[in-house]
């Protein structure tokens, strides 16, 4: 995504307009900033640091006629937002409100990113309610940068960023299973049980490609991982290794992972998964191939060498290809043996396939 620039002058601690306006600075105890603007076209920027740090309205040439006061202020509307929408980042009042302008207004707001990922959607689909009446309104943004969302607005009024959450049918949950000999090297507090390791994700089905949003917590910190989707699963569905394992297949590398300060691991990844994630080689007479596990694997030998791994023998599951051992992954379905990214078995044929 592009970053907008956005450009002041003036003094810091008011909002700027440009061109012949005039700036009238922080007026209200709520933190309400203003600008007089003219038809030479302005800008209102949210003070840094405060409740509008991260709010910009800029007015083109041509949308007001004469001089007007135009003000940003936090705002607190007694109309929630649908119920379809979760609000991510503050509500905001353009004033005066009600007034239509000749050209349209370009409005950047500021958005929370973690609330964003909580609700399984990314930065570009944030978009703006707006209040008309007593009802909220949907603009789709314009733009989008980390944090930030802009939109077109030809009337002033209430705004707030937000997403709508995606349908629960959309939705596929997975969790993540340890391989038991290495749990206590990938363990932030080892032999608690209390305090596990735990690791779940969902994806998003979409309609070009799916999301998947993983969350983990207890990790060791600063302990590094890399994602694959992979062929087979090296253990049951009850959790435990499968004394029939061989090799993982297949295998296509997603992304690298990294447990905080805290624990805690976040990523969120866009490629295709559910149902149609495959690869093929003919030139090895590789049919195409269904990898619907997923697993990650220790970056680092070394970090799984306490457990009884051999960093001589490291396995190929990072960008070097010396990488050390699975750490975790998902678990076949018990009845066709299928991983969680397959959504649409086909049991007619023995073993399942996945129906595409």
């Amino acid at each position: 995504m592009r970053r907008m620039t956005m450009t002041t002058c003036g003094l810091a601690w008011m909002a700027v307009a440009a061109g012949c306006s005039a700036p009238v600075g922080a007026g209200a105890e709520d933190g309400a900033v203003s600008a007089i603007i003219g038809s030479k076209g302005g800008e209102v920027v949210g003070t840094a640091g405060s409740a509008l740090d991260g709010v910009h309205v800029v007015i083109p040439p041509g949308a007001l006629a004469a001089d007007t006061e135009i003000t940003i202020r936090p705002a607190a509307s007694a109309t929630p937002l649908p119920a379809t929408a979760t609000r991510c980042g503050p509500e905001i009042a353009i004033e005066p409100a009600g007034l239509t302008l000749a050209q349209s207004a370009q409005v950047t707001l500021p958005f929370d990113e973690t609330m964003v990922t909580q609700q399984d959607r990314f930065d570009d689909e944030v978009k703006v309610w707006t209040l008309g009446g007593d009802a909220w309104g949907q603009q789709q943004q314009t733009d989008s940068a980390p944090g930030r969302v802009t939109i077109q607005l030809e009337t002033l009024t209430t705004v707030a960023a937000g997403v709508n959450p995606p349908a629960p049918g959309d939705v596929v949950h997975l969790r993540f299973a340890p391989n038991p000999k290495f749990a206590d090297c990938l363990a932030q507090y080892p032999g608690d049980s209390s305090r596990a390791p735990a690791v779940e994700a969902d994806v998003v089905r979409g309609s070009l490609n799916d999301g998947l949003f993983l969350r983990g917590t207890n990790i060791k910190p600063g302990l590094a991982f890399d994602l694959f989707s992979v062929e087979n699963s090296s253990l049951l569905a009850d959790g435990t290794p499968d004394p029939n394992f061989k090799t993982f297949g297949l295998a296509w590398y997603q992304t690298d992972l990294q447990a905080g300060q805290d624990g805690a691991m976040r990523v969120s990844i866009r490629t295709i998964l559910l149902d149609q994630i495959f690869g093929f080689d003919p030139t090895v007479g590789l049919a195409p191939t269904g990898t619907f596990e997923v697993g990650f694997w220790f970056n680092d030998p070394q970090a799984a060498v306490a457990c009884g791994f051999d960093a001589t023998k490291p396995t190929p599951f990072n960008g070097e290809h010396q990488a050390g051992p699975l750490a975790m992954i998902t678990l076949p379905d018990p009845s066709t043996g299928l991983g969680p990214l397959c959504t649409k078995p086909d049991t007619s044929v023995t073993p399942a396939r996945c129906s595409p």
